[in-house]
């Protein structure tokens, strides 16, 4: 059996075993696996393509046989073929995903994916993924064995060895989650593509002008999700030039929906309209949440195991604030974009404002903006979170910096750094220039001390804090600003926001002095210091662009370390 771009109604009747309609109207589905995998992520190149820090090569010859093992397979198996566009106007790139459904349950990635891309256009086929998420049956693993030593682990194996003929391709074997699947492998292809073309890669939610980057679970979503959402997770930035000089950047969605995590969504959250669509006949798809009247349960359907939710009672809502059941924080949904913005798609979009969301629990302000070039290319190749359970094979808690909030990335980070570099110099991130550049903390302040430990005595940094600092900063609407002592960058007056922008208390809820000794905070501001100097070093050594970023890697060394009376001075004007 072979399906080609199958419709709604067509995977409404196949997967009926697989999943149950909510009380609100979402098609409620389960998977084995709850995160991605990027620990068993692998890439073949052509000889002279030099991978990044953390990217990991893999044999071409091994590689193409098991290729040729895996499309023998699929050849025989019973499947979906998508073909779509991913991409708006502007830059749009033709896909093809081959799914295997030997195992029936295999179609909801399929279902999910008709959601995520934009219908087939007559346009070529660049970026092609093939996934196998019950694995190779035993005759081919041990025609694999016969090169190589495989027992289906989960595997997502590029293969870029023919970009010079504008082919990409990849391989997903064993992985039944969504994301690990199908969203992940198809935007690492079409990225890379665009960073061969000169663009640049934005893994970030948009709306207005304004790109907001971050890690799963920094509120990237969140602070994105509205009325005017364009994008909440991956985009590109097309430079337009004149004489050689960057003098705008043109923003280009590649996403058609948003794969929008649930964790701890009431109806107070933006993204809670999207979840809610359902009730107004928008289809809305749903994936490891825990529901009013249903249990997970494990069962063998068409000889697979598989996990699906099951009515125990009378079906009710979606729990968002459970996880009893699904046994993870990290419940999705999907919905589309143009079902939260009338106008989605209808007009160019340039960027003014470019936003990092971190999540720190100790002396990171609630937002902060950046004016020098070199620091903010030094923040954003190491943006600054906590993991959550968002991502397998990493420590839920781990402190950790990432480039640019991506690990999607298959080329040297130093080659888009260097040209945000550019791009911030000629835009000028200066209070009168064309681009404003901040950090927004959307963790806590005070809340951990130097080793981590919780401190329980920290502020938290409201989703409403964060939205507000936000439009006032991207809006330019702050007019008086601190300079930080160490770090030099801006931070809008605690006594601005509280007598003219409404935000109460505000100096007295973040004002680091409440939690730390001035002894404190120096430590943390070297820890800071030698902790992202480090990390630049270790990210761009042996790169080729590295001493033309010289002045990034070593923006920290330069940050002078004030004394404890200049600390207590400056927290004395914050308020």
């Amino acid at each position: 059996m072979q399906i080609y771009n199958p419709s709604d109604e067509f995977f409404k009747e196949f997967l009926k075993p697989y999943y149950v309609i909510t009380k609100d109207g979402q098609y409620l589905f389960a998977s084995r696996q709850k995160g991605r995998r990027p620990d068993r992520v692998f890439y073949m190149v052509p000889p002279g393509y030099r991978l990044g820090k953390g990217q990991r090569y893999f044999d071409v010859e091994i590689g193409k046989n098991l290729f040729e093992i895996a499309e023998k397979y699929l050849r025989k198996a019973d499947k979906i073929i998508q073909e779509g566009v991913q991409g708006e106007n502007g830059y749009k790139v033709g896909i093809k995903v081959v799914t295997s459904i030997e195992n029936p349950h295999s179609a909801y990635i399929s279902w999910m994916g008709k959601l995520m891309i934009f219908p087939p256009e007559n346009i070529g086929i660049s970026c092609i993924n093939y996934i196998i998420p019950e694995g190779l049956p035993e005759e081919f693993i041990q025609e694999v064995k016969e090169f190589w030593d495989y027992n289906n682990e989960p595997l997502t194996l590029f293969d870029f060895t023919e970009i010079d003929k504008d082919i990409r391709k990849v391989l997903n074997l064993n992985i039944d989650y969504f994301g690990g699947a199908f969203k992940k492998p198809n935007l690492t292809m079409v990225w890379n593509k665009a960073e061969e073309e000169g663009l640049i890669s934005y893994h970030a939610g948009c709306c207005n002008g304004r790109i907001l980057k971050g890690l799963s679970g920094t509120g990237k979503t969140t602070l994105t999700v509205g009325e005017n959402i364009e994008q909440d997770d991956a985009l590109v930035g097309m430079p337009i030039y004149e004489n050689g000089k960057i003098t705008k950047i043109k923003l280009i969605g590649l996403e058609a929906g948003s794969f929008a995590k649930s964790e701890g969504l009431n109806e107070k959250s933006p993204e809670w309209k999207g979840l809610m669509k359902s009730r107004e006949g928008a289809i809305v798809l749903a994936l490891n949440i825990d529901c009013e009247g249903v249990k997970y349960v494990e069962k063998r359907i068409k000889g697979y195991d598989v996990i699906v939710p099951v009515a125990v009672g009378k079906i009710g809502s979606l729990k968002c604030n459970c996880y009893e059941e699904s046994k993870t924080t990290n419940g999705r949904f999907i919905f589309k974009f143009s079902d939260l913005n009338k106008n989605w798609g209808k007009r160019e979009k340039y960027l003014e404002a470019e936003g990092l969301s971190f999540r720190r629990f100790d002396i990171l302000e609630p937002i902060i903006r950046v004016t020098d070039a070199n620091m903010a290319v030094a923040l954003d190749s190491a943006c600054e979170s906590v993991i959550t359970s968002a991502i397998e094979g990493r420590v839920v808690g781990q402190r950790v910096r990432v480039y640019s909030a991506t690990d999607f990335m298959a080329r040297e980070q130093a080659e888009q750094a260097f040209l945000k570099l550019k791009a911030y110099e000629d835009l000028g991130l200066g209070l009168d220039g064309k681009l404003v550049f901040f950090v927004v903390n959307t963790g806590y302040v005070g809340e951990h001390d130097l080793n981590g430990n919780a401190t329980g005595k920290g502020e938290k940094i409201k989703v409403e804090d964060s939205k507000k600092l936000i439009y006032l900063v991207e809006k330019r609407k702050i007019r008086r600003w601190l300079r930080h002592p160490a770090f030099g960058y801006l931070i809008p007056h605690p006594k601005e926001l509280e007598e003219k922008h409404g935000m109460k208390n505000f100096g007295k809820r973040f004002n680091l002095l409440r939690y730390y000794s001035p002894e404190e905070i120096i430590a943390f501001i070297k820890r800071d210091i030698e902790e992202r100097t480090e990390f630049l070093r270790n990210l761009f050594a042996g790169q080729r662009k590295e001493k033309e970023l010289k002045d990034v890697i070593n923006v920290w060394q330069r940050c002078k370390i004030p004394t404890e009376d200049e600390i207590i001075e400056f927290y004395e004007e914050y308020g």
